[in-house]
């Protein structure tokens, strides 16, 4: 639902714009709130708009035989949804479903056209950003494969808690573990662990990150490869 403009953009990708290229698009910007599970792009929808969130997080996921789906990547306020029509896509082939609320900055993907035929900062930043979306893919495949349960979950959680922006933030073992596309009891062992740790808590379906070196030293070098990633071309 569209809200006021008056709230500064903290989607890393626009926020690289200089300032006379960000001040052409921001007329052409929309700040619209994303409520929890509201789903963006289901398979098969035309896309029509890319969205840049600032604080919300929204899940990528594709469909596994009977389960409703297992998350390949998640985008925060390092990157954009819906980009696939920026590479020729007119549909979209996954869901899109926002995991974590909060607003973005929504661009109808016409203007989105016009803006990157022009030279400028937009359009290499759109590029590193797809790159950046694949190698999360790609990563994330290898660690769902070969990492233990207890690694994922770090990675998953850390990952979450670079797009939020905070220490705390809405999850529940049954959510995390669909994402993960493993089973409950697997996510609620490992995550028993590291609360016996002290160092996540979890009450009410929210998680808070309590010792956040432990936790990256739980992680696997999964997470560090898709940071760095993102955080070679947004300084």
């Amino acid at each position: 639902m569209p809200t006021s403009n008056h709230v500064p953009v903290r989607n890393r990708i626009l926020s690289m714009l200089a300032r006379g290229e960000y001040r052409r698009l921001r007329s052409r910007l929309e700040l619209v709130a994303l409520h929890t599970n509201a789903v963006l792009y289901a398979p098969g929808d035309v896309v029509r708009h890319i969205y840049f969130p600032n604080d919300a997080v929204v899940s990528l996921l594709f469909g596994v035989e009977e389960r409703r789906g297992v998350e390949v990547a998640m985008e925060g306020n390092e990157g954009a949804v819906g980009l696939a029509v920026y590479l020729g896509g007119i549909r979209s082939s996954n869901l899109s479903i926002v995991r974590d609320a909060g607003t973005a900055m929504r661009l109808d993907v016409n203007v989105l056209t016009t803006c990157t035929n022009r030279r400028g900062g937009l359009q290499d930043l759109l590029h590193k950003s797809m790159h950046a979306l694949v190698m999360q893919i790609a990563q994330s495949g290898v660690c769902n494969r070969f990492h233990s349960i207890e690694a994922r979950l770090a990675r998953w959680l850390l990952m979450t808690q670079d797009r939020v922006g905070s220490n705390e933030f809405r999850a529940t073992q049954e959510s995390i573990a669909r994402m993960l596309g493993v089973r409950r009891s697997s996510v609620t062992t490992a995550a028993s662990g590291f609360h016996k740790q002290n160092v996540i808590d979890y009450r009410r379906g929210r998680i808070e990150i309590l010792d956040q070196c432990s936790l990256r030293a739980a992680a696997c070098a999964c997470y560090e490869i898709i940071k760095r990633q993102y955080d070679s071309f947004l300084k």
